[in-house]
């Protein structure tokens, strides 16, 4: 798997969906540099940034950095939830990650 989206790049490095599978797939080589698992998923939200998947994901990676903005793990779930309210992953990883603020509403 790893292999094809690698592939995927390779053919389209704009790929932000394939930027975000080699990321859950935990990282690789892509055009002869390697990449980490959070790093894809910072590709992929540069490239999309309402994917709230790729949210998901990099936070529970321990957060990153996108568009030159840090992001907390909680704050990736937060991200995740507001563009999805109904991402039931996200809300179980805030959750597991002592809560927060989403929509203006504390939940703990």
């Amino acid at each position: 798997e790893i292999a094809c989206f690698q592939r995927a790049l390779a053919l389209y490095p704009k790929h932000a969906r394939a930027w975000s599978s080699l990321g859950v797939a935990g990282g690789g080589e892509v055009g002869g540099q390697a990449f980490s698992e959070i790093a894809c998923y910072q590709r992929a939200l540069a490239l999309d940034p309402k994917s709230a998947v790729t949210w998901n994901n990099l936070g529970v990676s321990g957060g990153g950095v996108v568009g030159g903005q840090a992001f907390s793990q909680i704050a990736c779930f937060q991200r995740a939830l507001a563009l999805a309210p109904q991402k039931g992953a996200a809300w179980h990883n805030l959750g597991v990650s002592f809560g927060g603020e989403v929509g203006g509403q504390a939940f703990s």
